[in-house]
C-alpha cells in the first residue's frame, strides 16, 4: 500500500513539474490583465515575494495558478476568442488575445468612469474627462481623438471635445498643438476637471505667459478643487521655467490639507521640490576653506528624481581614486567626503601612487543633472562624466552647467541629443574637447560642431581601489541583472533604498558592490555596462549581455579585447595625471584647459580618421537606370499637375474617395498616379468617370536586388520615374482633400529637396535622434551599428526636425543632382530601413516647411481649416473625415 501511495505520489509531483512552466506561462502573459482589472499591482508584488507574501516556498507557484485561474474567469466574461484546453486553465493565451483582452478592459474602465461620474452628479463634460483619461492611460489614444472629434462638432459639447483633444495630444504632440484645443475652453468646471494637463501644457507652450492662468485660479480658489496629481503636474512645469514663487504657493498650499485626503506619493515629491526651492536645503552653502581650490565630487540628485542606479556611484567612487592617488594631497570641506576619502586612502594601489604637489583641495559635492540649483562656490572643478542628461520633469536640463562650475569633460555619455541646444553647444565647445564614454556620442558631438574624442568609460580604472591580493581566492558566480536563467547569487543593479541614504552611504555601497567583484567572485555574469567594466578592471572573469548589443552606450565598450580595454584605461589615468596635479597646484584655467587641448590632441586626430572610415551605402546609377529602363515613364504636360498616390496595405479601398475630394477642389488638369497593384484596370474604368478635371494611371511594377518593398521601393525612385519632371506631389490613399492641389505645385522651393512639414509628434523632434534609433535597431550586429551612426552623421552641422513626408513636394531636379535616389536605394538595399526613415536621412534639414494645414493628422493635432486631413494608420473620424465644421 505504502510502496502504491509513493508511487502515485511520484507520478503527481512529476506531473506539478510538467504543469509549472504551463502555469507560469499563463500567469506571466495574463497578470498585466489582472493586475489592469484589479487597479493594483498586488498578484505581481505577491507573486516577488514582496511585504505579506509569506516565506512559503510554493507561494509563487500557487500565485501563478491564482493568476491563470483569474485571467480565465476574467477572460471568458469579454468579448472575443478565449484560448481552449482541456482543463481550462493551463494553455497560455496568445500575447494577441491578453491585448485584445487589456484593450476591452480599458474600455470598460473608460465606461465606468464616465457613468460613475455622471452618477455622482458632475457634468457630461466633467465626466468626459475622467472617461478621456482612463482611454488615454490605457493607450487608446486613436478612441480618444475620435470621440474627442465627435463631440467637437457638436455644439453642445465642442467644449468637452476640445478638452478630450487636448488631453490626448499633450501625451502624443508638440505642447502647442494640445494647447490650441485647451486655449479654446472657458467652462471653468471642464478646465478644473482636465487641470493636470491643461495648465501643465499652457505653461510648456507659453511661457511665463501662462502664469496669469495659474494666478487666475488660485485667486479664485479653483486650485484648492485640482486633483493632487494635477497640483505636482503644474508645479513641475512652473518649476522649470523657474517660476519659483508659484510653485512654492501651489505645493504648500496642498501639504497644507489632511494629511489623510492627500496621495502619499504625491505629498513626497511635493515636499522634494520645496527643497529645491529658494531657501531649500539643495541652496545652503557648501562647505568652504578659505583660499583652497574647490573640487567637486559627483552625485545624483536633481529636482525630478533621485539616482537609485548602483552604477553611478562606482563612477563616482572610480573617480575619486584618481585624487587618492596624491600621497601629498589633502582634502577638507564636506566631512562625510573627507572620512570616506581618509578610508579609500588605505586602498590606493601601491603601483598607482604619485608623491604629487602638496596641495589642499576643499570637497564639495556636485548634483550632476541639477547643479544648477545649488549654490556651488567659486572655482570649483570637477571630472564631468557619465549619462548627460537625466531630463529634469521631463522637460528641461541641466546645461549649461553651474557658472562656478569649470568642468573636465571627459568619459562623457550624449543620451539625448534633444540637450544640445544652442547654449549647450556653445558651452560644450568652450570646455572641449569632450572626452566621450561611447563612440556614438562622439558623432552626435561632432555632428554638431563639438569637438570630441572616444575616451572609454571612467570605471575601467575603479582598480585603483583595489590592490590585488597575493593569492587569488574568488570562486562562484555572481548574476548582476542577468536575463538568462542560473542558478546563484544574484543582485540588481537599481537599488531603491539607496535614494534614502546619505551621498558618503551611496559611494561606501558602491565601494563594496565593487570589492565583491574584485575579491569574492570569480565570475560575473550581467547585462550592465557598470558591472561589466568595474567587474573587468578588478580581474573578474567577466560574460557581458546586453538586452540590445547596438544600444547607442556601447559603441567602443563592447566587444573589446584585453589590450583595448587596457588602452581605455590607460588613456583615461594619463590624462588626468596631467591635469589634476595642475588643478590641485592653483594653475588658472586658461593654463588648465590649453593643457587640456594639448592632451587631447591625439585622440581628436584619432576619432578624425575612425569617423571618416565608414560611408552610408549608395546605389550605382547605373543600376538605378536598369530599374527604371523597362518601364513606361510618364512625359510632362503644360498645366497638369501630377500628384503620385501612395498606398498602403488596405489602403486600396481608400483610392476613389481620396482622388474624388481631389476632384472636387481642383481648379485645373491633373494627373493621379498610383503604384502598381494599387487598383485595377477595372477599378481604374470604374473610378475615372466620376472625375471632371483628371485622370488615374497605375505605375508599371519595378524592382531592385534586396529590396523586397516594393511601395517603399517605388517611392525610392520617383524621381528617376519621373525623369522630366520639375516636381511631383505625394499624398496618402488616407486622405481627404478639401483645397486646390494646384497650390502645392506652385510652392517656390529654391534650392531645397522637399517642401513638407515638420513632425509634430513627441517622438520626432531631433534628427540626430532618429538616426540613434534606427541605429539601435540592428540588435546584434553592434559594429554595423556604430559604422552605420559614423556615416550618417557624416557631414552634418547641426541637428534638424525630422519632417513628414506623407505630404510633400518632391523638387525632383534637385533630388536628381544631389544623387538623393542612389542614397535612398542603397540605404533600403543594404539596412533595415523605411523609406520613410531612409529619406530623413538623405534629405536631412534641406527641407522648405510646408504650410501645417496640407498635411493634419488628425491623432496628433486638428485644424479648422485643414486644406489636406491625413488619416495614415489612423481610426477614422467615425466615417466622418472632416475636422472643420
Amino acid at each position: 500500500m505504502t510502496d502504491r501511495r509513493n508511487t502515485a505520489d511520484r507520478y503527481i509531483s512529476k506531473g506539478r513539474e510538467l504543469i509549472k512552466p504551463v502555469v507560469h506561462g499563463v500567469a506571466r502573459r495574463a497578470l498585466p490583465v489582472v493586475e489592469r482589472a484589479s487597479g493594483t499591482k498586488y498578484v505581481r508584488e505577491r507573486a516577488g515575494g514582496g511585504a505579506g507574501s509569506g516565506k512559503s516556498a510554493g507561494t509563487p507557484k500557487k500565485t501563478a495558478a491564482a493568476t491563470a485561474r483569474a485571467y480565465r474567469k476574467l477572460a471568458t466574461s469579454l468579448k472575443g476568442n478565449t484560448a481552449k484546453d482541456i482543463d481550462g486553465w493551463t494553455v497560455a493565451p496568445s500575447t494577441r488575445e491578453v491585448d485584445a483582452k487589456a484593450r476591452q478592459l480599458t474600455r470598460i474602465k473608460a465606461h465606468a468612469a464616465l457613468s460613475e461620474s455622471l452618477a455622482a452628479g458632475a457634468s457630461f463634460g466633467v465626466s468626459t474627462v475622467a472617461s478621456g483619461r482612463a482611454f488615454i492611460a490605457g493607450g487608446l489614444q486613436t478612441e480618444a481623438v475620435s470621440i474627442g472629434l465627435s463631440l467637437r462638432s457638436q455644439p453642445g459639447n465642442e467644449e468637452a471635445g476640445r478638452a478630450l483633444l487636448g488631453m490626448a495630444y499633450q501625451r502624443s504632440s508638440d505642447p502647442e498643438v494640445a494647447w490650441s484645443e485647451f486655449a479654446r475652453i472657458d467652462d471653468r468646471e471642464i478646465i478644473v476637471a482636465a487641470a493636470e494637463e491643461y495648465y501643465p501644457t499652457a505653461i510648456d507652450s507659453l511661457g511665463r505667459d501662462a502664469l496669469t492662468l495659474v494666478e487666475r485660479s488660485n485667486e479664485s480658489g479653483e486650485t484648492d478643487r485640482w486633483s493632487d496629481r494635477a497640483v505636482l503636474r503644474t508645479a513641475e512645469s512652473a518649476f522649470c521655467i523657474d517660476a519659483f514663487d508659484h510653485v512654492r504657493t501651489l505645493a504648500e498650499a496642498r501639504l497644507e490639507q489632511d494629511s489623510d485626503e492627500l496621495d502619499p506619493a504625491v505629498g513626497y515629491e511635493l515636499k522634494r521640490m520645496l527643497d529645491w526651492l529658494p531657501g531649500g536645503k539643495h541652496l545652503e552653502p557648501l562647505p568652504t576653506t578659505a583660499r583652497k581650490r574647490n573640487f567637486g565630487v559627483l552625485s545624483y540628485d536633481q529636482p525630478g528624481i533621485r539616482s537609485r542606479n548602483i552604477g553611478d556611484y562606482i563612477q563616482t567612487i572610480a573617480s575619486i581614486g584618481h585624487l587618492l592617488r596624491y600621497e601629498n594631497l589633502s582634502f577638507s570641506g564636506d566631512q562625510g567626503l573627507t572620512g570616506l576619502f581618509a578610508k579609500l586612502r588605505q586602498s590606493v594601489k601601491d603601483e598607482r601612487k604619485y608623491a604629487g604637489p602638496e596641495a589642499e583641495l576643499n570637497l564639495v559635492e556636485v548634483y550632476r543633472d541639477g547643479n544648477v540649483y545649488q549654490d556651488i562656490p567659486e572655482d570649483t572643478w570637477y571630472i564631468a562624466f557619465g549619462w548627460y542628461m537625466h531630463d529634469i520633469f521631463g522637460k528641461s536640463f541641466n546645461i549649461p552647467f553651474h557658472p562656478n562650475l569649470r568642468p573636465i569633460l571627459l568619459s562623457v555619455f550624449v543620451r539625448y541629443p534633444e540637450m544640445l541646444t544652442q547654449d549647450a553647444i556653445a558651452y560644450l565647445k568652450k570646455y572641449g574637447p569632450v572626452g566621450c564614454r561611447d563612440w556614438q556620442s562622439v558623432a552626435v558631438l561632432r555632428a554638431v560642431g563639438v569637438p570630441a574624442f572616444f575616451s572609454g568609460c571612467l570605471t575601467t580604472t575603479v582598480d585603483t581601489l583595489f590592490p590585488a591580493p597575493s593569492a587569488d581566492r574568488r570562486t562562484g558566480t555572481l548574476r548582476v541583472d542577468w536575463t538568462k536563467d542560473g542558478k546563484g547569487p544574484k543582485k540588481k543593479q537599481t537599488v531603491t533604498a539607496i535614494r534614502d541614504k546619505s551621498f558618503p552611504e551611496n559611494l561606501e555601497l558602491a565601494r563594496n558592490w565593487v570589492a565583491d567583484y574584485a575579491y569574492k567572485y570569480k565570475q560575473v555574469l550581467t547585462s550592465r555596462l557598470h558591472a561589466n567594466l568595474p567587474a573587468r578592471s578588478v580581474g573578474a572573469e567577466v560574460q557581458f549581455e546586453p538586452k540590445n548589443k547596438s544600444d547607442s552606450r556601447f559603441g567602443g565598450l563592447i566587444g573589446i579585447d584585453e589590450t583595448e580595454f587596457d588602452a581605455i584605461r590607460d588613456g583615461i589615468l594619463d590624462k588626468l595625471s596631467v591635469l589634476l596635479p595642475l588643478i590641485a597646484g592653483g594653475a588658472s584655467e586658461d593654463e588648465i584647459y590649453a593643457k587640456w587641448v594639448e592632451i587631447t590632441a591625439d585622440d581628436m586626430a584619432v576619432a578624425d580618421e575612425y569617423l571618416a572610415s565608414a560611408q552610408l551605402p549608395r546605389a550605382e546609377s547605373t543600376a538605378i537606370a536598369a530599374a527604371v529602363s523597362k518601364v513606361e515613364r510618364p512625359v510632362p504636360e503644360p498645366q497638369v499637375t501630377d500628384v503620385f498616390m501612395t498606398v498602403e496595405k488596405g489602403e486600396q479601398t481608400l483610392v476613389s474617395t481620396a482622388v474624388e475630394t481631389l476632384d472636387a477642389h481642383a481648379s485645373q488638369r491633373y494627373r493621379v498616379w498610383l503604384p502598381s497593384g494599387a487598383l485595377s484596370a477595372a477599378q481604374v474604368d470604374d473610378l475615372q468617370p466620376r472625375l471632371s478635371k483628371g485622370d488615374v494611371h497605375v505605375l508599371a511594377p519595378v524592382s531592385f536586388d534586396d529590396i523586397a518593398n516594393t511601395n517603399d521601393l517605388v517611392q525610392a525612385l520617383l524621381p528617376a520615374l519621373f525623369p522630366d519632371h520639375d516636381r511631383l506631389v505625394v499624398m496618402p490613399a488616407a486622405a481627404e482633400v478639401s483645397a486646390d492641389v494646384a497650390e502645392l505645385s506652385t510652392i517656390d522651393l529654391d534650392d531645397v529637396l522637399v517642401a513638407a512639414k515638420h513632425d509634430v509628434r513627441k517622438n520626432r523632434t531631433s534628427g540626430l535622434t532618429l538616426m540613434r534609433r534606427i541605429a539601435s535597431s540592428f540588435g546584434e550586429d553592434h559594429v554595423g551599428a556604430l559604422k552605420f551612426v559614423f556615416a550618417s552623421h557624416s557631414g552634418m552641422s547641426e541637428d534638424f526636425v525630422p519632417f513628414d513626408p506623407q505630404i510633400m513636394v518632391l523638387n525632383l531636379n534637385e533630388l536628381r543632382s544631389d544623387s538623393i535616389v542612389e542614397r535612398v536605394v542603397g540605404l533600403l538595399s543594404d539596412v533595415d530601413i523605411s523609406y520613410v526613415d531612409a529619406l530623413q536621412i538623405a534629405v536631412g534639414g534641406r527641407y522648405r516647411e510646408l504650410d501645417s494645414e496640407w498635411n493634419v493628422c488628425a491623432q496628433w493635432e486638428t485644424s479648422d481649416s485643414p486644406k489636406i486631413v491625413n488619416w495614415r494608420r489612423q481610426a477614422h473620424h467615425y466615417g466622418q473625415m472632416a475636422l472643420n465644421r
